[in-house]
């Protein structure tokens, strides 16, 4: 069975899922070049209809909907001549999280801003069956407030929330205030989430201005803020996982993006927990998808079976005839040097302190990269992050992240556990500490990529650098120029390497440098 999942709305992408299985997603911010593209996903759905052999369902993501929105849906299902799954919004964040987790049995949790009307939800999943047991109104919603936070230091809310958390571990929290948000505020009683202030979204921005949070410096009120947002999160958490005796949690919404918080999470309720990769509204095309699909078996007597999600390379792909032509239309032919698939060609620029843009394979589903779309710098040396904030452009107080060789995770990570889509973060050894400063931030903490076989020739690339320098990782991080998408395209590639984003350019086996 083949379903088509749509996301029309904030960071729009469609999917397709094939018999329970992602086949191809992709958001249209990697075609548009516009950052949470908001629209409808018209280039992400002609690039998965393309994949399809015969689409027997149409799934898409949000009840409530404009009629020319509605008008669109009705028109592509009357084309492909398919029924129309319109899927609520947080069912659509659980189903991505539940059946990509690989979980028989768990408790399935959301937590974001709000969509349909909702903030949270709790669901016991079983044998392929979904049962919500909690929600949350948009009214009481911990994105909600934790946006708001981003807003009031002066960062843009929806999109720079992780910039708050980065920036939350210069400052060490002070108790009293985090009491005070809890009561004046936001908290969780009881396993319900409670709006203290009276307000949400704009108000409760002006609300915050005339609060003792705008007093503080903004590394202080971010370090309170996190605190606060944290210790919610655990009793929310806690109090379902008290109730239902279950330590395996699969977890979407855009909340879940914070990587300390889970880290949390994990440390201190001692769950084993999986974290959707695309966890924001990035996600709903393929959550409305699986959804979509488990009904449709349920509807037929058959089960549908979690599967734990391996990889997350499904997006587009280029041959090298492709990069050629690129290469022409940008006049870079005679500075490209055809090098092939030779670790040791991007190990040599690495080890000379240079940085290497990385495309190649199937671009990766979600807001990470993950060594098909990546540029990499030496970790061992701390010199390295000066240099790429000023050729990214990137806020300094924002930490870098490492890809790290499965089997290497022990020695550098403690309580590891395999993270191979950047969903958790980590507090690093001293070992680690000492060989790769560059990718550990201020708190001691890292937010590595764990890699095992998953794109074997960046795994080549990691084990070639481990043979020169005794350290099975490297600095990974996305490949983009300030405030634009990850690079879809060839395209894209060679006019983010002509703004200057790496020393190097490796591209499906072409290399160039920079002049």
């Amino acid at each position: 069975m083949e379903v088509v999942g749509i996301h029309h709305g904030h960071d729009a992408g469609a999917a397709l899922i094939r018999d329970g299985e992602i086949v191809a997603a992709a958001n249209e911010e990697r075609f548009s070049r516009k950052k949470f593209h908001r629209g409808f996903p018209e280039r992400s759905l002609q690039f998965v209809l393309e994949r399809s052999n015969d689409v027997d369902v149409l799934a898409v993501a949000g009840l409530y909907r404009k009629r020319k929105d509605l008008e669109r849906v009705r028109d592509i299902a009357e084309e492909l001549e398919v029924p129309v799954y319109l899927v609520e919004h947080h069912a659509a964040h659980a189903a991505s999280a539940y059946y990509t987790s690989g979980f028989n049995r768990c408790l399935t949790i959301t937590v974001d801003a709000a969509g349909d009307g909702l903030s949270a939800t709790v669901w016991v999943c079983e044998r392929g069956e979904m049962h919500r047991v909690s929600t949350e109104s948009y009214y009481d919603s911990l994105g909600d407030f934790y946006a708001n936070v981003t807003e009031l230091l002066g960062f843009e809310p929806m999109k720079d929330e992780g910039k708050v958390m980065c920036l939350a571990a210069y400052a060490e929290p002070d108790l009293r205030s985090v009491e005070w948000i809890r009561r004046e505020v936001i908290d969780v009683e009881e396993g319900n989430i409670v709006n203290r202030l009276g307000a949400i979204s704009g108000e409760a921005v002006r609300r915050l201005k005339r609060s003792k949070l705008a007093k503080m410096g903004r590394e202080r009120a971010a370090a309170v803020a996190q605190e606060a947002l944290e210790e919610l999160l655990l009793e929310y958490f806690g109090h379902y996982v008290n109730e239902y005796g279950e330590n395996r949690i699969a977890y979407a919404g855009g909340v879940a993006a914070n990587v300390v918080a889970n880290m949390r999470l994990r440390e201190e309720l001692n769950i084993d927990l999986f974290v959707h990769p695309n966890m924001g509204d990035g996600g709903l095309a393929v959550g409305a998808a699986l959804w979509a699909w488990a009904e449709e078996e349920l509807a037929r007597g058959r089960r549908p079976e979690p599967r734990r999600l391996e990889d997350v390379y499904f997006g587009p792909e280029y041959d090298r005839e492709e990069v050629r032509k690129a290469l022409e239309e940008h006049d870079m032919t005679d500075r490209a040097e055809y090098v092939g698939k030779d670790p040791d060609a991007i190990v040599r620029k690495l080890l000379e302190g240079k940085t290497v843009a990385l495309f190649h394979s199937r671009m990766e589903y979600g807001p990470r990269a993950l060594g098909a779309r990546s540029i990499l710098a030496d970790p061992r040396d701390r010199g390295v992050v000066d240099k790429l904030n000023r050729d990214l452009g990137r806020d300094p107080f924002q930490p870098f992240a490492p890809t790290i060789l499965s089997e290497d995770a022990p020695e550098y990570l403690r309580r590891p556990c395999e993270s191979p889509f950047m969903t958790l973060a980590f507090r690093a050894t001293d070992t680690f500490r000492r060989k790769a400063p560059a990718v550990v931030h201020v708190d001691g903490t890292t937010r590595p990529q764990t890699l095992r076989d998953e794109l074997p020739f960046y795994r080549e690339v990691i084990e070639t650098f481990r043979e020169e320098t005794g350290l099975g990782a490297v600095l990974n991080t996305s490949f983009n120029p300030h405030g634009e998408p990850i690079v879809c395209s060839p395209r894209d590639a060679l006019e983010a390497f002509e703004h200057g984003v790496a020393d190097v350019l490796w591209i499906e086996g072409y290399m160039i440098e920079r002049g």
